[in-house]
């Protein structure tokens, strides 16, 4: 059995009156995903804000794995204006940029008290490579002024730049709030790509339904009453499994008519259950192009065709002309995907308004 990393044991956490959770108890090993669901309200930030320790709660234990080393997106990132892009990363206390300031402060003081361990320290969590490595991932996130002032940003550009805060220190322990708000596909891809290769643990909440697929292996849901339920699987094995169990509750043993009608209300339950189906932003506006990105990639795909039969003798080109195919048809195959995901929710999106 997996040793958790984080576990939670019986974590209550109310507002007055209002009981966001209450006693919920779950533990996350080594290379879990975990998506948390629930009706807008239902306190999905608050208990990431928790985990992250930066809200507290009634009662309740919270222990992480000795060392864990964690970092946190938040939905909404605040950073003074004041600050450049690269003084942004580090502007937030994560393990590396403490340990730099110490060292800073070590040199700071007649004789360097402590040096030797600080660079020992140093050496062991890479502190030495972290502004070009926040340089490089910047980059890749499409943020080059390094010395543009954060005031200036858009919101995708602040997204981006909180989103490289994250990825800087390579945590153990990965928390997302809404990371695909505000993220043009570009910048969604080079995500995806990380998480396809990070070895630690992603605890995220998210209204993407196809991002949640993509990434996540099990999901919390919030159920009334503030309790949790863990199903295994993406968000579609989550619908899936929570449709198929109303049914067979309200249905076992009943007529046809009665089967239908309790169909009904599956329906409506499952519904009253999560919030209403909507595009995000980004899907929105993919769903709107995606035809003429796609037949603009078909129309690359029959261009190198033509261009390998004319270079057939020349091995050096023909090499090349491959290469390119391949990677084009793998992102036909890709947007293919994208488009069958997102013409199946606009479907649902319309039934829901029936």
């Amino acid at each position: 059995m997996a040793v958790p990393y984080l576990q939670v044991d019986n974590l209550t956490k109310s507002f007055g009156d209002l009981v966001l959770f209450e006693n919920i108890s779950f533990g996350i090993a080594e290379g879990q995903r975990v998506g948390l669901i629930a009706k807008n309200g239902s306190g999905k930030t608050t208990l990431l804000n928790i985990i992250a320790g930066k809200e507290g709660y009634d009662s309740g234990n919270i222990v992480f794995r000795r060392d864990l080393r964690v970092d946190y997106l938040e939905q909404d990132p605040q950073y003074p204006e004041e600050l450049t892009v690269l003084e942004a990363c580090f502007h937030h206390g994560n393990s590396t940029v403490e340990l730099i300031k110490e060292y800073e402060r070590c040199m700071e003081t007649e004789g360097h008290p402590g040096l030797e361990d600080l660079l020992a320290r140093m050496d062991q969590e890479k502190a030495w490579e972290y502004e070009q490595k926040a340089k490089q991932i910047l980059s890749q996130l499409k943020i080059r002024n390094f010395d543009q002032q954060v005031k200036q940003l858009s919101g995708g550009q602040l997204k981006r730049v909180a989103l490289a805060n994250a990825l800087i220190t390579e945590p153990d322990l990965l928390i997302l709030d809404e990371p695909t708000n505000d993220l043009d596909i570009e910048t969604l891809e080079i995500l995806e790509e990380y998480l396809d290769g990070f070895a630690g643990i992603v605890i995220t909440v998210s209204h993407d339904r196809y991002f949640l697929d993509r990434v996540v292996d099990r999901i919390f849901a919030f159920e009334a009453g503030g309790h949790l339920t863990q199903y295994e699987g993406g968000y579609t094995d989550y619908r899936d499994k929570c449709v198929s169990s109303i049914y067979n509750v309200s249905s076992n043993g009943t007529s046809d008519t009665s089967k239908s009608k309790a169909a009904g209300q599956v329906k409506k339950a499952y519904n009253s259950h999560e919030d209403k189906i909507k595009f995000t932003y980004m899907e929105q506006k993919e769903y709107e192009t995606i035809d003429d990105d796609i037949e603009k990639l078909e129309t690359k795909v029959s261009e190198l065709d033509d261009e390998i039969t004319k270079n057939a003798t020349s091995y050096s080109k023909l090499a090349e002309l491959t290469k390119e195919k391949e990677d084009v048809e793998r992102q036909l195959e890709e947007k293919m995907e994208r488009w069958e995901y997102l013409n199946d929710l606009a479907e649902k999106i319309e039934k829901q308004k029936q």
